[in-house]
């Protein structure tokens, strides 16, 4: 293997954006899509970097590697890629051959090789769709493949029941002699206890006495061996677990029976259908078969199953494809949900789209209407990465309510990518610093974003993780906030609506980082709870 990394290292031909694109395996190696296919076998793919074995996916292909896709398109948009020995992929017919005809007019051949460039388009279209119809083969294949094993499977169980039913019938047959063999003891104990009630003579009681003692030792062993005839644990074992195999066979078709059945009507379904709104949105933004495959076979998410971090809304958040949408400036913009310390973050929203396989819920389904609640905010400077410091807001105030607002970005202003921008009273008790300008990032900007700011009930402290309101002399900077980093006496500090529950010593570090200026607020958004 050689260290090309926009050649597969397999069968050493450069990756394209057609036939060959690049597709990573969970093991991390990247392989060209025609190797990969070749590896397949028995719904698996051992990587033959590494030897690690891999279950195919459902949709029959492994995730296509778009970050290696994008490096060698920015390769071939630098320089021309040098030459490889070995194998090569034929050139793709991409430029019109040049026009040798004698006789011909400029016009003419200027016409013909217009002509030649679109006819070269409609060639490459071709080539994108054969691509695409290869890939959405091989997933159907896969599919048939696996209701075959399921058929299979559901005809072994169907055997099993079989058995089972007959084991069953067998204890039937032998509950109901012994019911028969029971009610002939009781009718026995019956007479023999009128017996003993009708004596009348000593000979006759004695001889009765006799007959009831025997028969009252018998039955008591008769009961001992009957409860340990009943039940029968093989017969009860094998029915149970042929039971249990069974419901979770049924339910295993029914799920795979319904999305691969939906999947075939999207699929088939045209251009004006996509846009139908009783489909999913990111349904017309696929640009693939492969995009709309894994768009309709996402699951549903809601907002219970998000909060209770049931599978698989739990492995959707760790791997990054759960977003909140939220409609600013009559746009709409996504907030990342990330799953961190246990607890769902919302980070600030972003006019970046996300993967058309991920999910999405509206915005004021999952994030607080307003304080009480936590928000966090990651602080970075040249030396330092991003550190997080989370910030209690423990009762609704207005100003509470803003930097609910602003750590998420609701209203378009955010906190992101601003910077702390002042210190005051720098190594003395009380020392604080000031940052919330998003608009300037130098203490002039930061304008409010709700009226009636100092209206509500805010508190005094002397203790440093303080977070309150900071005006710079100026009513209108009303986004503008302050974090006390050192003790004062109690009353110093002023509208304090939070506090720092967590990464008080980066907000400290930052304090002595010089200047202030560069300290950068790199993310922020609000912690999630139900």
């Amino acid at each position: 293997m050689d260290d090309s990394l926009e050649d597969c290292p397999i069968c050493h031909i450069t990756f394209d954006d057609t036939l060959r694109r690049p597709r990573t395996l969970p093991c991390g190696h990247t392989l060209c899509t025609p190797c990969i296919n070749e590896l397949k076998e028995q719904g698996s793919v051992k990587c033959p970097i590494c030897r690690a074995s891999h279950a195919v996916p459902e949709m029959g292909q492994f995730p296509i590697s778009y970050i290696t896709e994008g490096f060698i398109k920015r390769l071939r948009g630098s320089a021309s890629l040098p030459p490889k020995p070995g194998k090569q992929a034929p050139p793709p017919v991409t430029q019109p051959s040049p026009k040798a005809i004698t006789g011909l007019s400029r016009r003419a051949q200027s016409l013909l090789q217009e002509q030649e460039l679109k006819v070269l388009a409609a060639i490459r279209s071709c080539e994108e769709e054969q691509s695409q119809l290869a890939d959405y083969l091989t997933t159907l294949i896969g599919w048939d493949s696996r209701q075959q094993r399921m058929e299979d499977e559901l005809q072994t169980l169907v055997d099993q029941s079989k058995s089972a039913r007959e084991v069953v019938r067998r204890e039937v047959s032998r509950v109901k002699g012994k019911q028969e063999e029971v009610q002939q003891r009781e009718q026995q104990l019956n007479a023999t206890l009128q017996a003993l009630r009708m004596a009348t003579t000593r000979h006759e009681a004695y001889e009765i006495i006799e007959d009831a003692a025997h028969l009252a030792e018998e039955d008591s062993q008769r009961t001992k061996d009957f409860l340990g005839m009943f039940p029968d644990v093989h017969a009860v074992t094998t029915v149970a677990k042929v039971a249990e195999a069974s419901r979770a066979a049924l339910q295993a078709a029914a799920a795979a029976s319904a999305s691969i059945q939906a999947a075939l009507e999207a699929a088939g379904t045209t251009a004006a259908a996509v846009g139908d709104s009783s489909l999913p949105a990111t349904l017309a933004e696929a640009s693939s078969i492969a995009d709309r495959l894994q768009v309709l076979l996402t699951p549903p998410l809601t907002t219970e199953d998000l909060f209770s971090l049931r599978q698989p809304a739990k492995g959707m958040v760790e791997a990054g494809l759960v977003f909140a949408v939220h409609e600013v400036e009559g746009r709409s913009r996504y907030a990342r949900i990330s799953l961190e310390d246990g607890r769902l973050h919302l980070h600030s929203l972003q006019a970046q789209a996300p993967p058309s396989c991920a999910v999405t819920l509206q915005m004021v389904e999952v994030v607080p209407a307003g304080p009480p609640c936590e928000v966090f905010m990651d602080l970075e400077w040249p030396g330092s990465a991003a550190r997080r410091v989370v910030v209690s807001l423990p009762q609704y105030t207005p100003l509470g309510l803003q930097f609910v607002l602003l750590c998420s970005g609701q209203r378009g202003a955010c906190y992101a990518n601003s910077r702390l921008f002042e210190v005051w009273d720098q190594g003395r008790p009380g020392e604080y610093v000031v940052g919330g300008d998003y608009q300037t990032g130098n203490g002039w900007g930061g304008a409010a974003l709700l009226p009636h700011l100092d209206q509500g009930e805010y508190w005094q402290s002397g203790q440093a993780g303080a977070v309150g309101g900071w005006w710079g002399g100026d009513s209108a900077q009303g986004a503008q906030f302050y974090i006390t980093t050192r003790d004062h006496r109690p009353g110093v500090q002023y509208d304090i609506f939070g506090k720092v529950v967590r990464g008080l010593e980066v907000v400290v570090a930052a304090a002595r980082h010089r200047p202030i200026t560069e300290v950068t607020v790199e993310q922020c958004g609000v912690l999630l709870s139900r």
